[in-house]
């Protein structure tokens, strides 16, 4: 039908406007962490793109819902102050015809976005850390300098004295936190940097120095004449994988060995099924809102998603807090949102009122 192809085509454009904003706002609030790693002499361009497109997966796992909804309540609240809506109602169309677009889109959002996040978003994960591993082995001799405090590693602090070469150091002084040990200062005569980008490992070899380790109420020195510390290296066993990292087959096998996989899981389900949702509700909402106009559609629209996500973190912080079941602090806002979608739905297919009002007639 003609008038189905151009909502569907209003949809469209609204929705890559959409998307392309919420995308490049969601990526630089990622990359300005990054900048300091990523950014600067020793990385190449392949290293930059293949951050950006190793990001894309998470960040369209919150934009393509949050865009559908944004997409629909444009394209339907410009239909209603446009009267358009009242128009192919009186003309014969039912609700469900009018919002049939809408609805298409979402199905086809939920599908692709049910690709990501099953099947692509851990792998993008693992990949981008990787990235990220590999690009600060190749510029880690070019961000030391001289006399200056280098905290490119995290929990840990490098200092050196002289240059003699590029990868070749006089003074060197490291403090590292700890994480389930205390912390340790490393001092030394001289020492070598070396790197294998490949495997994301950076090793500094020292030579002539001390170990001085702090506990709570003690500390211990160890004299060293060669000492191998390692910076950084790529997580290679299963167990320091992250969550985000893992298939959904080995989720769902290893769901019940942590809280964190349980709350992985319900989201990485539970996410794809708010475009549905968003479907349904937002031709109902954004005829039910009147005329608002394109600023009052987009601001409604935002209301709506805040209230979901705000649902959704909440219920994960609920269920990390042992307070909630996972199951429901990762789908209460779809049961939420999905009958609040449902009754709106209704009420605007039948043309019923929200609120019924008795009014009296004064004889």
């Amino acid at each position: 039908m003609i008038i189905h192809r151009a909502i569907f085509k209003e949809l469209f454009i609204n929705f890559l406007i959409v998307i392309s904003f919420l995308s490049f706002v969601l990526f630089m609030e990622k990359f300005v962490r990054l900048t300091r790693l990523i950014l600067g002499r020793g990385v190449e361009l392949i290293d930059i793109v293949k951050v950006f497109l190793f990001l894309q997966p998470s960040i369209l796992l919150l934009a393509i819902p949050m865009a559908i909804l944004i997409a629909v309540f444009l394209t339907y609240g410009r239909m209603t102050t446009d009267n358009e809506v009242i128009v192919l109602k009186g003309s014969g169309m039912s609700f469900w015809s009018v919002s049939k677009p809408a609805i298409i889109f979402s199905a086809a959002g939920f599908l692709i976005l049910s690709f990501i996040s099953i099947y692509l978003l851990p792998k993008s994960v693992h990949s981008f850390k990787k990235t990220v591993y590999e690009t600060i082995a190749k510029k880690t001799a070019m961000v030391i300098e001289e006399e200056t405090f280098s905290t490119v590693f995290k929990g840990t602090v490098v200092f050196v004295k002289e240059m003699q070469t590029g990868d070749r150091f006089k003074g060197i002084f490291i403090y590292k936190e700890g994480d389930t040990k205390e912390p340790i200062v490393i001092v030394a005569e001289e020492g070598a940097i070396s790197s294998n980008p490949e495997e994301g490992v950076v090793n500094l070899s020292m030579r002539n120095g001390m170990i001085h380790t702090f506990g709570g109420k003690s500390s211990s020195e160890a004299a060293f004449s060669e000492y191998d510390f390692v910076l950084t290296s790529v997580p290679q066993t299963e167990r320091e994988l992250k969550p985000s990292e893992i298939g959904i087959v080995e989720l769902w096998n290893r769901r019940n060995s942590s809280i964190l996989w349980m709350v992985e899981l319900n989201r990485r389900l539970a996410i794809p099924f708010a475009c549905l949702i968003f479907g349904f509700l937002g031709p109902a909402l954004a005829t039910r809102v009147g005329k608002t106009g394109r600023l009052g559609s987009f601001s409604f629209s935002l209301s709506v998603l805040i209230s979901y996500y705000v649902l959704l973190i909440l219920g994960e912080g609920l269920v990390k807090a042992k307070k909630i079941p996972p199951f429901l602090g990762g789908w209460a806002p779809n049961i939420i949102f999905g009958a609040v979608a449902v009754l709106f739905f209704y009420l605007t297919y039948r043309d019923k009122p929200i609120l019924k009002r008795k009014l009296k007639v004064k004889s």
